[in-house]
């Protein structure tokens, strides 16, 4: 399990605007990028009668993108790298540190 960059998942959400789910498979959710891939693909805009499910697809990459990019820092770790959030504990004063200040 490696880390996953934010910068890297916010830059393959922009980019399913022309192959909508790459950022899935990036952040480990192969079913949503297929699903993702699929609307795209078989209703690219291309076919006029279904592309406005290719279009939703699309659209829900942008509109992750914008997430991922307003989205913390330490609530995209928490989300996809629960590995860093693991080994990185909060720190809080014990009852000690309290009795020395």
């Amino acid at each position: 399990m490696g880390y996953r960059n934010r910068a890297i998942a916010i830059g393959l959400a922009l980019g399913g605007i022309l192959v909508p789910g790459l950022h899935k498979f990036y952040l480990r959710q192969p079913l949503w990028g297929l699903f993702y891939l699929l609307l795209g693909v078989l209703f690219s805009p291309v076919t006029v009668e279904h592309g406005s499910l290719g279009a939703i697809a699309r659209m829900a990459c942008v509109i992750e993108a914008v997430w991922y990019l307003f989205q913390g820092a330490d609530t995209f770790d928490a989300t996809f790298n629960p590995q860093i959030t693991a080994v990185v504990p909060k720190l809080e004063p014990t009852p000690s540190d309290l009795q020395e200040s």
